[in-house]
């Protein structure tokens, strides 16, 4: 009798490409791209998940770790840093944050991390931790009509499918039900704000869409300037440029033009410096979760499983992924090669580092 045992890393003695139709844009794929990780990381995401990540000017990765879970503390929460070939550099603010979502590296040694759950931003040193400064009021949220402490976490899982997901359909989850009901209103900052990035001037802009429908901007000094949004209608194939469902990730691209995914409505929404709509798309993306730019093209990703690819001049030049494929993401970091990174977060709870390693 011949009795073997199957080797346990089988994923890495493969290589998987992925391409778009015209074979322009071409990546080697790796659903577990970190190495070296400690011990107490090591469990991730069976105790906590990576809510998100960006890249440094270095082109470092910075993954926020939403830490614990129902059968722990522990790991705490914290950002976790990777070289650009995914080795383990170190953790940053153990014990500092609170229940991450999206965060941006500026271009002068602080980092800016949304703490959603608690209405406030925070920019903070990379080196010392220190917090260098705040924006909003901890723990008071503005009025928007939205009371997420009472409905969030009841409404958040319907039958043990997160709602927000794409394979509830546009009726299946509690989620989407309560956005047809629900009354809101355009309020300043903030109500579980989802994302931050920075224009060429410095100035600040933040996507406030869990229990907002806005888009904010600060100046570089960090004061309040403008808000822009209101709420859109949910309804397919009912186009609303400039209002909103769910604003849940943003992105400052070379020309200082603003991308805003709109999760729920399944759009993007394109902005000037002043709030004016410069460019709209919706349908079939797979409700966009998060957008960034390597400086030439500006990538979407969508929890269904797909990218796409725009020039900056809003041409579609690349599409990949299918629905409910191993593209699924929560949000993406691109670097200046070109490499993109996505986190699944709760779209694919078993794979929190994916890396699609650009092949020229």
């Amino acid at each position: 009798m011949k009795m073997m045992h199957c080797e346990d890393n089988r994923a890495q003695e493969q290589k998987v490409f992925v391409e778009t139709a015209d074979g322009k844009f071409r990546y080697q794929l790796f659903m577990d791209y970190a190495k070296g990780l400690p011990e107490d990381l090591k469990l991730v995401p069976i105790l906590g998940n990576i809510s998100g990540g960006c890249v440094d000017k270095e082109d470092n990765l910075y993954c926020g770790l939403r830490g614990g879970s129902f059968m722990s503390p522990y790991p705490a929460t914290c950002l976790i840093k990777l070289d650009s070939e995914g080795n383990y550099l170190g953790k940053f603010g153990e014990g500092k944050l609170g229940h991450l979502h999206f965060f941006e590296v500026t271009d002068h040694g602080t980092i800016v991390i949304l703490q959603t759950n608690n209405d406030y931003a925070i920019e903070m040193d990379l080196q010392t931790e220190e917090v260098v400064r705040t924006f909003g009021e901890k723990d008071h949220p503005s009025d928007t009509g939205r009371n997420m402490d009472e409905w969030f976490n009841l409404t958040r899982i319907h039958n043990g499918i997160f709602a927000t997901e794409p394979f509830s359909g546009y009726n299946g989850g509690s989620y989407a039900q309560y956005l047809v009901h629900q009354d809101r209103k355009l309020a300043k900052p903030f109500n579980k704000p989802t994302d931050v990035d920075f224009d060429s001037q410095g100035n600040y802009y933040f996507s406030d869409g869990y229990g907002n429908v806005a888009v904010h901007k600060f100046d570089r000094e960090g004061n309040y300037v403008a808000t822009w949004g209101g709420k859109g209608e949910f309804a397919p194939w009912t186009d609303t440029p400039g209002k909103f469902l769910v604003v849940h990730s943003l992105c400052c691209d070379p020309r200082d033009r603003i991308w805003v995914c709109d999760r729920e409505k399944d759009a993007v929404h394109v902005f000037n410096t002043k709030g004016e709509v410069v460019f709209y798309m919706s349908n079939d993306m797979g409700q966009p979760s998060g957008v960034d730019t390597d400086g030439t093209y500006v990538y979407v990703v969508g929890r269904g499983g797909y990218i796409t690819i725009f020039d900056l001049d809003f041409n579609v030049v690349g599409q990949l992924g299918f629905f409910n494929g191993n593209l699924r993401g929560h949000t993406l970091a691109a670097d200046s090669k070109g490499n993109l990174y996505i986190f699944p977060t709760h779209a694919n709870e078993e794979h929190q580092f994916i890396a699609l390693k650009r092949v020229n």
